[in-house]
């Protein structure tokens, strides 16, 4: 690979991102060249590994999008919104919304909404973005069309932000982890924004609280990035009782992205990318972790260590299976280039029967039978 590094020719002449037209970049290049599947894909099949290519892309989120039975990511580069269908295709769904990364993604079918955490931290350090002031948002697309219907600030004056992740509740709220703030964002359906807590444990020099997923029983998981750390929070619970660290077995850290499966369980992916900036890291492993107790402890049930492709960041829950991204975001925060985006799927140690309990609590039955590099 070059050690040429692109931003600066691609990027170095956009205009400053503004709330109010998002500034459009030249849309990159889309090729793909996917690998064998071993099925063909049908109701509840698919391919083991999609291996393609999509030229200045470099996807950092993924989510799962039913309407269209494909996957849709951002871009660390561009700021854009992809389609990789499961034979490999790559398209472009909506352009560049700015100079800024399109991080966290989650589709809302009930709203007919994608939802997607944007911000310029990491184009910060590669870049000069002249006047533009540090930017986080979330940015929401109409699902059907890919049209852009508004874009959400959550920087609100910060001198340093860096919205990371995303997810939602049944009512439709949004939740903002900012990777170098203490104060989880809470955005409600008319886009106002308000402090769902501010707390001490969530705050870092680069990267802290990252992935976050919304859990059924009523309340928020999110994990810090440079420790490990895994925090409880209940959003409407009185002040001083919101947030409650659970106790881990181990530590995950460099924890990049969440999915949260059917039967309760955690699939929670880690790398060691943001080496490439200063911040602590884990390895390039992919980890599925449970509770018994409501979340207040959690083990880790099964790994994959080490993932079998570099710089896994995070996960899509499908019908399929669940589905690691890596689109080589290492690569280009050092300076390199490449092409390549890979979704592989997540071996499962043996068959898993899930429902609930007569609390309406998660309930899960794992065969303990495993092979290869599963454990």
């Amino acid at each position: 690979m070059s050690r040429a590094l692109p931003l600066r020719a691609v990027l170095a002449s956009a205009a400053v991102l503004t709330a109010i037209a998002p500034m459009a970049l030249p849309a990159p290049a889309l090729a793909h060249s996917p690998a064998p599947a071993s099925s063909a894909a049908g109701r509840h099949t698919g391919p083991d590994v999609i291996n393609t290519r999509a030229a200045d892309v470099y996807p950092e989120g993924v989510a799962w999008d039913p309407t269209r039975r494909a996957f849709l990511v951002g871009s660390a580069l561009k700021g854009s919104l992809s389609v990789i269908r499961l034979d490999g295709t790559v398209e472009e769904l909506a352009p560049s919304i700015g100079m800024v990364s399109t991080l966290g993604v989650r589709v809302d079918t009930a709203r007919n909404r994608i939802l997607v955490a944007y911000s310029d931290f990491w184009i910060r350090q590669r870049l000069e973005v002249g006047d533009q002031p540090p930017t986080s948002g979330v940015a929401v697309f109409a699902l059907d069309t890919g049209k852009l219907q508004r874009r959400i600030d959550v920087a609100q004056g910060l001198p340093r932000t860096f919205a990371n992740d995303l997810t939602f509740d049944p009512q439709g709220n949004i939740y903002v982890t900012d990777s170098v703030s203490q104060i989880l964002q809470r955005i409600d359906l008319a886009g106002h924004v308000t402090p769902v807590v501010s707390d001490p444990r969530f705050a870092a020099q680069i990267v802290g609280l990252n992935g976050i997923v919304w859990h059924p029983d009523g309340y928020l998981l999110a994990v810090r990035y440079d420790d490990g750390r895994m925090f409880r929070i209940r959003p409407d619970a009185p002040a001083g009782r919101k947030v409650a660290e659970v106790d881990l077995a181990e530590p995950l850290v460099g924890t990049d992205g969440l999915g949260l499966r059917a039967d309760g369980s955690l699939v929670v992916v880690t790398n060691s990318i943001g080496a490439a900036v200063g911040a602590p890291g884990g390895v390039d492993a992919v980890k599925v972790v449970g509770s018994r107790d409501g979340w207040r402890s959690a083990s880790v049930r099964s790994r994959v260590d080490p993932w079998p492709v570099g710089g896994p960041t995070t996960v899509a829950v499908t019908p399929y299976g669940d589905y690691v991204l890596s689109g080589e975001v290492g690569t280009v925060l050092v300076g390199e280039t490449s092409d390549r985006i890979v979704l592989r799927r997540l071996p499962c140690p043996g068959p898993v029967l899930h429902g609930r309990d007569a609390q309406g609590h998660f309930t899960s039955s794992t065969s303990t039978s495993g092979k290869g590099i599963l454990r």
